[in-house]
C-alpha cells in the first residue's frame, strides 16, 4: 500500500469517527433540549390551570439559535457561546434547509428568537418579512448578533433588503465595537426603541494559560517547522478586504532572516510567492478546530492584515489568537484597534509601509503582545461572555 493510500484511509477513518461523535453529540443535545422544552411547557400549563406562576427556579428562557450549515462544531460561533449558557435558557437550533411555519410550534414558550448569520438563512427578501412576521406575531423578541455589514459575497442589491428588513425590526442589536455600531447605524435604519448592546467577537478558555513550550513544540513537529525567534502566521478565509498578497509582497522586500511567514490564507486568484522565508504558502481550505488551534500555536503572533475602510465588522481570528494566547499584527482598522489594544501591534497598511513595519519589527515587540493577549483573554473566556448575552437577554425580556 502506497503512502498515499495510507494516509487517504487514516482520513477517511477520521472524517467517519467525526461523523458519528458529531451526530451523537448533536442527538444527545436535542434529546436533553425536547426534554426540558416539555419540562417547561408542562410546567407552565399545570401553572395556568392552578391558576399560578411557575415557581422562578423553573423559568426557563428559550430561544431559536441558528445552526449554520457546513461548519464543523468547534468553529461554529453559535453553538460555542450556546454550550455556556446557564441552566435557565432552554436552546433550540433552527435548522434552515427544514424550515416550517413558527406558526405550527408552540409559540407562547419561546421568548427570543437570536439571529446569528443573517445570509446563513438562506431566505431570500419575501420570505424574511414572512418570518419576521410570524415572530411579530407570536410576540417572540428577536435579537440581532452584528457578526456582519454584509455578507462577505458582498451582493447588495439582494441582500441589503434582508439586513434592512430584520435590524428594522429586531428588539435588540449585539455589536462587537462601538467603531462596529456606527458603521451599522450608517447603512441600516434601526429603531429608536431597539435596545444595543457591545460585545467583543472574542472568547477563549476558562482557564487562559496560552501555548506552552511543549505545545509549541508538537505543533512544530507536526507541520514541519524547526525552531525561529519570530514566525508569523495568516489564518483564515479569504476576504476581499484581506491584504494578504500585499502582506506578503511587503514581507519579501525585507531582509529579515530571523522571521518566517506561515500562510494557509491564499485565495485562487494570489500567486504563490517565491521566497524560502514563507515557510507555507497554502491556498485556504476548511479545516476543523484542532487543525486551526494546532496552526495558531505553531506561531509568536497572527497576522490581520484588512483594509481600513472595507465592510468587515469583525473577525473570528481574533478569537484564534486569543485562544492561544498571541499578538496581532494590524493594520489601523478600525475594530483591531478597539478590541485588541496592546495585544495588537501596528504593522502598516499597504506593500511599502507592510515591508518598513516587518523590518522594523522586534521579539520584545511580540513578546509584549503576546502578555497584553494573555490579559486580555482573562476577561474574555466563553463563560463571562455568555453571561453578558444572558444579561442582555434579560434586558429584551424586561418590561
Amino acid at each position: 500500500m502506497t503512502t498515499v493510500q495510507q494516509k487517504l484511509r487514516k482520513k477517511v477513518r477520521q472524517l467517519a469517527l467525526y461523523l458519528l461523535l458529531g451526530r451523537l453529540t448533536d442527538s444527545k443535545r436535542r434529546c436533553k433540549n425536547q426534554v426540558r422544552r416539555l419540562s417547561l411547557v408542562l410546567s407552565q400549563s399545570f401553572a395556568q390551570l392552578l391558576q399560578t406562576k411557575p415557581a422562578e427556579s423553573r423559568r426557563a428562557r428559550l430561544f431559536i439559535n441558528v445552526c449554520v450549515p457546513n461548519l464543523h462544531n468547534g468553529n461554529n460561533f453559535s453553538r460555542v457561546l450556546a454550550r455556556r449558557f446557564g441552566h435557565n435558557y432552554l436552546i433550540e437550533e433552527y435548522f434552515p434547509s427544514k424550515r416550517r411555519s413558527f406558526q405550527k410550534r408552540t409559540l407562547g414558550h419561546l421568548d427570543i428568537f437570536h439571529l446569528h448569520f443573517i445570509d446563513a438563512l438562506g431566505l431570500d427578501h419575501a420570505d424574511t418579512v414572512q418570518l419576521i412576521g410570524e415572530l411579530h406575531a407570536a410576540k417572540i423578541k428577536i435579537v440581532i448578533t452584528a457578526h456582519d455589514l454584509t455578507p462577505h459575497t458582498k451582493q447588495p442589491e439582494f441582500y441589503d433588503p434582508i439586513f434592512q428588513a430584520w435590524l428594522g425590526a429586531a428588539d435588540g442589536v449585539i455589536h462587537h465595537s462601538n467603531w462596529g455600531m456606527g458603521v451599522l447605524e450608517s447603512r441600516y435604519e434601526i429603531p429608536a426603541s431597539t435596545k444595543h448592546t457591545i460585545i467583543a467577537n472574542l472568547g477563549g478558555k476558562l482557564r487562559h494559560k496560552g501555548t506552552t513550550p511543549c505545545q509549541r513544540a508538537k505543533a512544530e513537529s507536526a507541520l514541519g517547522l524547526k525552531s525561529i525567534p519570530i514566525r508569523i502566521g495568516i489564518l483564515g478565509m479569504p476576504r476581499k478586504e484581506r491584504l494578504v498578497k500585499e502582506f506578503l509582497q511587503g514581507f519579501a522586500m525585507t531582509e529579515r532572516q530571523d522571521m518566517e511567514v506561515a500562510c494557509w490564507s491564499l485565495s485562487e486568484e494570489d500567486p504563490i510567492p517565491d521566497d524560502p522565508r514563507i515557510v507555507i504558502a497554502e491556498r485556504h481550505k476548511y479545516v476543523g478546530d484542532h487543525v486551526f488551534r494546532k496552526r495558531a500555536r505553531a506561531c509568536d503572533v497572527i497576522a490581520i492584515p484588512y483594509q481600513e475602510d472595507g465592510e468587515m465588522l469583525s473577525t473570528g481570528v481574533t478569537r484564534s489568537a486569543l485562544d492561544v494566547g498571541v499578538g496581532v499584527l494590524r493594520t489601523n482598522w478600525p475594530f483591531i484597534a478597539e478590541v485588541f489594544g496592546d495585544a495588537g501591534i501596528y504593522i502598516g497598511s499597504d506593500v511599502a509601509s507592510f515591508a518598513e513595519g516587518l523590518s522594523e519589527l522586534t521579539v520584545n515587540e511580540v513578546q509584549r503582545a503576546k502578555l497584553a493577549s494573555l490579559e486580555l483573554g482573562k476577561s474574555n473566556n466563553w463563560r463571562q461572555i455568555a453571561q453578558r448575552y444572558e444579561e442582555f437577554y434579560e434586558l429584551i425580556l424586561s418590561p
